[in-house]
């Protein structure tokens, strides 16, 4: 693989840093961007997504080859509530980098989401019809949409339910899950809500793959699972030695939930086994993956909290 100049949005969230950390592994050359809060691996870029020029004047000084964009509004309740921030986050911004990474020609990679789907149909390929019924999945296509009308080498990756080792142990669903389960708290997990939890290490070697080879084009990028929420949360306390019994069932229609939620918003991934070289994990795969990357990710990321 050819050694790239990247710079790479979000990169304290859950994709982001895990993009920093293997990408400096295998030897490239990484910029990791922030607002607020900086990630301490790469060198610093302070970025503020919302403003055009300052994105244009960090892209034109940086000249990367690759530019991964991880940033997003993904809090699905926070963004029917914040519209506006929402299509600023996951539509303006990317048009935004898509315009500068044109500027340059450089390749933008963006990452986006099974939540552009209703979730009546499940198992869902590059070509279906996408139809979101929120606001964070219509502000990710409209995303999606950007970065292809304002930029001539892109790349889209599709991905479900993101979860692995936080930077500063960030919860998302999978930690969150452990941290319950640990402390001896039942939980109340839906069985009727399928997708493709996507471990968060996973993408990301299929993300520098896509850089590093300037592989071009619409991808489904996630686990090769199908499966609810509750058989995920099962397998999690199985692999994790955690106890069963404590995950008792419920169903979306008894969640206190106001944003809409696709119930099978899971991701054929057949284009994206026929064209990456890093293999796209399955449920057990991924949560094995997960449990053997714990003591090693946990005590580098405990450094800098």
């Amino acid at each position: 693989m050819i050694r790239l100049r990247v710079l790479v949005t979000g990169s304290t969230g859950l994709v982001g840093h895990r993009i920093i950390d293997l990408a400096l592994d295998w030897g490239h050359e990484v910029y990791s961007t922030y607002r607020n809060e900086k990630y301490p691996r790469g060198k610093q870029a302070k970025l503020d997504l919302r403003n055009f020029g300052k994105i244009q004047e960090v892209v034109k000084d940086i000249e990367p080859e690759a530019i991964i964009n991880t940033a997003a509004f993904t809090d699905v309740e926070g963004c029917e509530k914040y519209p506006e921030k929402a299509y600023e986050v996951n539509a303006e911004a990317p048009k935004m980098l898509a315009r500068a990474s044109e500027d340059i020609s450089a390749h933008l990679i963006h990452v986006s989401t099974d939540y552009v789907f209703d979730g009546e149909k499940g198992s869902y390929s590059e070509d279906d019809l996408t139809n979101p019924q929120g606001i964070y999945g219509k502000s990710k296509l409209e995303g999606e949409k950007n970065v292809r009308e304002n930029c001539s080498l892109w790349t889209i990756a599709r991905t479900s339910v993101l979860y692995g080792w936080g930077f500063k142990d960030k919860l998302n669903f999978a930690t969150w899950l452990i941290k319950e389960l640990s402390d001896k708290n039942e939980v109340q997990i839906v069985e009727n809500q399928y997708n493709s939890p996507t471990l968060n290490t996973n993408l990301a070697e299929v993300l520098i793959e896509a850089a590093g080879k300037e592989i071009e084009g619409l991808y489904h990028v996630a686990c090769s699972s199908r499966i609810s929420r509750y058989e995920f949360s099962m397998k999690l306390a199985k692999i994790f030695h955690l106890n069963q019994e404590l995950i008792k069932k419920t169903t979306m229609n008894e969640m206190d939930w106001n944003a809409p939620r696709p119930k099978d918003s899971s991701l054929d991934v057949s284009k994206s086994e026929n064209t990456f070289d890093k293999k796209l994990l399955n449920c057990e795969e991924s949560l094995q993956k997960m449990r053997d990357e714990k003591e090693k990710i946990q005590s580098h990321n405990n450094r800098y909290s």
